[in-house]
C-alpha cells in the first residue's frame, strides 16, 4: 500500500523539514557569497572559516555560519545535502536530525582543529596553519549519507549509498598526512554510526505487549507495528 501524495505532502514539515531547511540555508547563503565582490569573498572566507584563530576568537558564528554554504561546486553539493538529509530526515526525524549533523560538524571541526593545533604545538605543522580556509557542508553532508545508508527506510537508503560511494574516494586522501577536512570527515562518518544509531532506536515505533491479566486461553489481536501499514511509519 503506497502512502497517498497529499499524505505525502502533510508530512514533510515534520519528517522533511531539517532536509529542506538546510538545503534552502545552502544555496541561499552560497548565492549571497558568491554576490560579494572579490574583496567581500575574502574577508567572508577570512571570518566564517573554522581554523584555530576564529575558534579562539568568535567560535559560535564561525561553526554555524561555515557549515551553511560552499566556496565550491554548489549543485553537487546541494544534490548530496539534499538525498543524505532527505533519506536521514525521513527516518529519524526533524530533531534527532538535526541533532546528529550539528554534533558531527561541530565535533569534526573539534577534533580535527584539535589535532592540527597538537601538531603546530610539536613543530609538525607550520603555525600559519591556525587561519587555515577551513569551511563547508562536507561534514554535514558525509554524516547525512552514512546515516541515511545505515538507517534510512527500506530501498530510500539505496541513493544514499550511492552518493557516499561518489563522495567517499576523495573525502579521506589526507588521512596519512592528518589533513584538517580528511579527519573532519572521518569523525563525522564515526558519529553518524555511534550516534546515529542510539538515535534510530529511540525513534522506531514500539510493539505493545499484551497486558499481564489478560487470561490464558484468551487469543489477543495482534499488534502491528505502524512501519507495516505502508512506507511512511
Amino acid at each position: 500500500m503506497r502512502p497517498a501524495p497529499d499524505r505525502l505532502i502533510r508530512q514533510l514539515p515534520a519528517r522533511a523539514g531539517v532536509a529542506i531547511g538546510y538545503v534552502v540555508a545552502l544555496i541561499a547563503t552560497t548565492l549571497l557569497f558568491r554576490g560579494l565582490p572579490a574583496d567581500g569573498r575574502r574577508a567572508w572566507l577570512a571570518w566564517t572559516s573554522t581554523n584555530l584563530e576564529n575558534l579562539g576568537d568568535h567560535p559560535l558564528r564561525s561553526l554555524v555560519v561555515s557549515g551553511l554554504f560552499s566556496d565550491g561546486g554548489l549543485v553537487g553539493w546541494a544534490l548530496t545535502a539534499a538525498v543524505g538529509l532527505g533519506v536521514t530526515n525521513w527516518a529519524l526525524g526533524n530533531w534527532r536530525t538535526a541533532a546528529l549533523i550539528a554534533g558531527a560538524h561541530v565535533g569534526g571541526t573539534l577534533i580535527s582543529q584539535g589535532i592540527l593545533a597538537y601538531r603546530i604545538a610539536g613543530g609538525q605543522a607550520p603555525v600559519g596553519d591556525r587561519s587555515i580556509v577551513d569551511v563547508g557542508p562536507s561534514y554535514v553532508v558525509a554524516c547525512a549519507l552514512v546515516a541515511g545508508a545505515l538507517y534510512g527506510l527500506g530501498a530510500q537508503r539505496l541513493p544514499a549509498v550511492v552518493c557516499f560511494g561518489l563522495f567517499a574516494p576523495n573525502a579521506f586522501l589526507g588521512l596519512p598526512t592528518l589533513q584538517v577536512a580528511s579527519v573532519g570527515h572521518l569523525c563525522a562518518v564515526v558519529f553518524a554510526v555511534a550516534v546515529g544509531w542510539p538515535l534510530w532506536r529511540s525513534g522506531r515505533p514500539r510493539v505493545a505487549d499484551p497486558s499481564p491479566g489478560s487470561g490464558a486461553g484468551t487469543a489477543s489481536a495482534p499488534v502491528v507495528s505502524r512501519s507495516r501499514l505502508g512506507l511512511l511509519r
